[in-house]
């Protein structure tokens, strides 16, 4: 019994510092990481547009409106966290930068007009899931935010999003393996003609040996 009570201090103590009290996230990490969520928001909408503007399977459109619209609030949402951990929403953190170099490079990727839908369905793929990461971290530390107001304005955004997140991100992996085995079954593919028509030549050449 006294090397169970043992554990569980121990457990206790390593969720608390050295003097008994909870650890605290840095307010410092919590502004750089509110404004990287921000970041990530805003590009998430600039996603869903550009998917939206080029997009020629009709049947997603509903979909992809209903997760655009809720992408536009979650920036509204990672604003206002940010407006109380920082005083500034166009405070910028490194991490910040960092996602915005990399959504503005999944936003120039050019591809045929076929694939369209394909490429931008899998950058979607790539955003949500680094979205949805973001909000599971969020929650992870939401308990360890010393003030109080801001604590309980992302534990609200929180509940009110995380599971908007795994839906965005769940959809956009199916739909993504549906385009890819549409690609992968479709006739007329360049080059397609071509290699059925030798594997025909080799077959018949075979037979006439």
């Amino acid at each position: 019994m006294a090397k169970s009570n043992t554990r569980h201090d121990g457990r206790r103590q390593a969720r608390r510092g050295t003097d008994g009290r909870q650890k605290l996230v840095r307010a410092q990490w919590l502004r750089d990481f509110l404004s990287e969520m921000l970041t990530v928001e805003i590009a998430g909408v600039q996603l869903y547009e550009k998917a939206l503007n080029e997009l020629r399977h009709s049947e997603f459109e509903d979909k992809l409106t209903d997760f655009l619209h809720q992408t536009e609030y979650h920036v509204e949402l990672c604003t206002e966290m940010l407006a109380a951990a920082a005083g500034d929403v166009d405070y910028r953190s490194a991490g910040a930068e960092a996602a915005d170099h990399k959504a503005r490079g999944l936003l120039s990727t050019a591809v045929p007009p076929e694939l369209q839908d394909l490429n931008n369905i899998e950058n979607l793929v790539l955003a949500e899931t680094k979205d949805h990461w973001n909000w599971e971290m969020l929650s992870s530390v939401e308990k360890k935010i010393e003030d109080a107001e801001l604590r309980s304005m992302v534990g609200k955004a929180v509940r009110e999003v995380r599971k908007q997140e795994k839906a965005h991100l769940d959809w956009n992996e199916r739909t993504l393996t549906t385009l890819a085995m549409e690609t992968a079954v479709s006739a007329g593919l360049p080059g397609l003609e071509e290699t059925e028509g030798t594997e025909g030549q080799t077959s018949s050449t075979t037979e006439g040996l």
